[in-house]
């Protein structure tokens, strides 16, 4: 009689594991879609922009004689919104879409005459995105990710009676070799690498 139940409770209890491990595989498939939001340190974007400003002045003083500095930079951060669609259990496939606010405070120096004014820069960015995760836990993973895109800007003088303003559209990218996420269905995320977006970026993410 005790064998007979010791034998009903082990089958009880392999059924119960396939019917779970069924369960669990089922929800993992239904979580195709992931929706990211996170900030980056736009280190591509500021770095570039002020070695662009800084040859640019040296140009302008060297024929004009007119010494212009770029006296401080501004900037919260490069703002994201993102989409993933997992391909198979390693490939997700999905998009970025990046926005970065900077404001340049500079001074021009005309015969001992100094004037001090502000250009807002403001930067879209749009990135189809590939991410292939090397090591996979259902609480981390480890992943990277490339993207390539395109990058339109807008430049305008914020002072008073002015009416400059710029835009352009460039190409853009991102490398990060470096990613990890934890948690199951909502998670935290950081990732490292280079391009546009920056060095580093960070923030959370929803899977359903």
């Amino acid at each position: 009689m005790k064998h007979q139940i010791l034998k009903t409770m082990k089958k009880s209890i392999v059924v119960l594991t396939l019917m779970i491990s069924a369960f669990a595989a089922t929800a993992q498939e239904t979580e195709k879609h992931e929706i990211r939001a996170g900030i980056s340190d736009a280190a591509g974007i500021t770095i570039g922009e002020g070695l662009v400003n800084a040859f640019s002045n040296a140009i302008v003083s060297g024929l004009t004689g007119v010494k212009i500095k770029d006296t401080k930079s501004k900037s919260l951060g490069m703002f994201e919104l993102g989409y993933r669609y997992r391909l198979s259990d390693r490939v997700k496939v999905g998009a970025d879409l990046s926005y970065l606010q900077m404001d340049r405070n500079y001074q021009t120096t005309i015969a001992e005459t100094t004037t001090k004014y502000t250009r807002r820069g403001e930067y879209l960015l749009v990135l189809p995105t590939a991410e292939f995760a090397y090591i996979k836990t259902p609480l981390l993973t480890f992943y990277g990710t490339a993207a390539a895109g395109v990058l339109v800007a807008r430049d305008k003088e914020l002072s008073p009676g002015k009416r400059y303003g710029d835009n352009s559209l460039s190409f853009a990218f991102q490398v990060n070799p470096i990613g990890l996420r934890v948690g199951k269905k909502i998670g935290a995320f950081a990732e490292l690498g280079y391009g546009y977006k920056g060095i580093a970026t960070a923030g959370i993410s929803f899977r359903f």
